[in-house]
């Protein structure tokens, strides 16, 4: 027993070692001594190793740093201990088992209209269809494939099931690490709410006394020059727009950016979020 728990939170590849292409190893699976049982039983535990060892070497041949740390989430999630970036998943898999049911139950109830539409709109069904190929907590390889089919009816299918209705019974938490210390001064003086407001406002133009000096009034606040990580890097010629609000204190927040979509295209693509002040 002591033996088949071990077995369990082992994991082997060989990445980039030249001529020692040693075999996966994922949980109970061993690809050099591969199980008959991850053929004929795909929801045990060896059949969850040979789909996982096939999705981290898909993800280790990638050569980033994202993909090599989402690699072995998905294995510490699977095998060891939940890891909340990667413990949640939209798709439909033999991991869930019987919870399968019960989250398609719950979409038809409680998104049934939505589901229909959806299924009767020939580029709607086909980005339901697309998103069943990949992981969905892949954020990159689902986000380029949402943009690739994007409308009206795409918008309301996703607002029913993952906000209104939370069916997967997902949760985000900010991260609390890396802890980045916010700046405590600027051009000499102390940080207050509206100094950091005219900072995030940049250069754009038209935003009056909100804007500090030296604001160049262009049509956008900054231009992003470097990613935070990988994904960023994915969506090039960020613009980036922060503007005051008509009516109250808070401000807007309109990311104005580019993706390459699933079948080669370029498209912009605009979003608009509230910026409110901390409680």
């Amino acid at each position: 027993e002591q033996s088949s728990t071990q077995s369990l939170k082992m994991c082997q590849f060989a990445v980039d070692c030249g001529d020692n292409n040693y075999a996966p190893i994922v949980g109970p699976y061993d690809e050099a001594n591969p199980s008959v049982v991850s053929e004929i039983a795909p929801w045990s535990d060896v059949a969850s190793g040979k789909r996982l060892a096939t999705q981290m070497k898909e993800l280790f041949d990638k050569q980033t740093s994202d993909e090599f740390a989402l690699a072995l989430m998905l294995f510490f999630n699977r095998f060891i201990d939940k890891i909340p970036w990667v413990q949640h998943s939209i798709d439909v898999t033999w991991e869930k088992g019987l919870g399968n049911v019960e989250e398609i139950y719950n979409m038809v109830t409680k998104c049934g209209p939505c589901i229909t539409k959806c299924l009767a709109d020939e580029n709607c069904k086909a980005c339901i269809e697309a998103l069943d190929e990949i992981d969905t907590r892949d954020q990159v390889a689902s986000y380029r494939t949402v943009v690739s089919y994007e409308s009206e009816l795409l918008r309301d299918f996703s607002l029913c099931i993952l906000q209104k209705n939370n069916i997967f019974g997902c949760t985000a938490e900010v991260p609390k690490i890396p802890y980045v210390k916010p700046l405590g001064s600027f051009r000499g003086k102390e940080m207050t709410k509206d100094i950091a407001k005219g900072i995030m406002i940049g250069h754009l133009e038209g935003c009056g006394d909100a804007a500090l000096e030296g604001c160049k009034e262009l049509d956008v606040s900054w231009k992003v020059a470097c990613g935070a990580n990988v994904a960023y890097d994915q969506f090039p010629s960020q613009n980036q727009l922060f503007y005051p609000s008509a009516k109250g204190d808070s401000m807007w927040y309109d990311p104005v950016f580019r993706v390459e979509t699933i079948d080669g295209r370029n498209v912009w693509c605009k979003r608009h979020y509230r910026v409110r002040n901390e409680k």
